[in-house]
């Protein structure tokens, strides 16, 4: 099975060599935890490596996006408009017209030939619908990205209880696989730690133990060999 980096080497060693070709996976986290940073470093790697890569923002614009990346070192620069499309899409506009969607995102897809694709944050999207459309608004968007064949990741605030739960508690459903971001903190006045699990990652093996992890001048950084306290 063909596995892409997720550009965090020690996220790859979680994961066995990276995510699987194809795959559709879940990045949930509080806010802060670094889902978009983890987002741009699985991009980044990709155009490093040649491939073809979208970027799909419901809350932030191009420029935005460009300089997010520039904090960590990443230039997309480069890559704008060679094998990198940036697309800002106004999530009311998308519930709006979610038959458009289903014809304009695939060809947007094969037109670029994508091969890496980010949503980021589809938490953005998620609010915009009751509980019964928002299922099949997701289940739509999963079915593109699958008959594209491209890796995708999704970003998506977790739910404010369970700290490895999506939002709404759909996404899980729909994905192949969820790494969960969080804060860890032994005691109620202990200083707070950045965890890092993958709760699920259909058929690979994976680490399941909750790793450090820090986020640096250069993006996130894994340690998958120490323990978290």
């Amino acid at each position: 099975m063909e596995k892409l980096s997720t550009g965090v080497e020690g996220l790859d060693r979680m994961l066995e060599g990276g995510i699987p070709k194809g795959h559709i996976v879940t990045v949930v986290g509080a806010y802060g935890t670094g889902k978009t940073t983890l987002a741009l470093q699985f991009i980044y790697a990709g155009l490093k490596n040649g491939e073809n890569c979208m970027y799909i923002s419901f809350d932030e614009d191009e420029e935005s996006i460009l300089q997010d990346a520039e904090s960590f070192g990443m230039n997309f620069r480069d890559y704008l408009g060679k094998n990198l499309e940036i697309v800002k899409l106004e999530a009311i506009e998308v519930k709006e017209s979610l038959r458009k969607i289903k014809s304009d995102l695939p060809t947007m897809i094969y037109n670029s030939n994508v091969q890496r694709i980010v949503l980021d944050s589809i938490s953005v999207f998620e609010t915009l619908f009751d509980e019964a459309e928002r299922w099949r608004a997701l289940a739509t968007l999963r079915d593109i990205l699958k008959k594209a064949g491209v890796t995708a990741i999704i970003t998506s605030e977790a739910d404010k209880s369970i700290p490895t739960a999506s939002k709404y508690g759909i996404l899980e459903y729909i994905s192949d696989g969820v790494i969960c971001l969080k804060f860890v903190r032994r005691g109620e006045f202990e200083e707070t730690t950045l965890g890092i699990e993958i709760v699920k990652m259909r058929r690979v093996r994976h680490s399941r133990k909750v790793r450090p992890y820090a986020i640096t001048e250069n993006g996130i950084v894994v340690y998958e060999e120490a323990e978290i306290f």
